[in-house]
């Protein structure tokens, strides 16, 4: 898939494993570790619907407030938050990462 940031600080994030974000740079190493092997699943895969393959990754998309955002474990307290979008053939092919979630807060 293709991969676009919304926010600088989640590329950063992602490029170099830290960020001056105050919303970032407090998350632990293994949460930023498994956030980067996250994204790089997303990259990797041709279109949404293989996602459902990767079985760890829990994907769902949201309801409610989030409606429409799809969502992906980064373990069982985390989760990376993204819209996608199709290309012309229709299929989903491009991903907006938006948030690293704490759930249930």
């Amino acid at each position: 898939m293709n991969i676009a940031f919304e926010k600088s600080s989640l590329e950063e994030l992602y490029r170099t494993g830290k960020t001056s974000d105050r919303l970032y740079k407090r998350l632990p190493r293994d949460i930023i570790i498994r956030f980067i092997k996250v994204v790089n699943y997303i990259k990797a895969v041709r279109r949404l619907e293989d996602l459902f393959l990767i079985k760890s990754l829990h994907y769902e998309k949201k309801k409610g407030d989030l409606n429409g955002v799809g969502a992906v474990w980064i373990n069982n307290q985390y989760r990376l938050l993204f819209h996608t979008s199709p290309d012309e053939q229709g299929i989903i092919v491009n991903a907006l990462i938006i948030e690293i979630s704490k759930h249930y807060e």
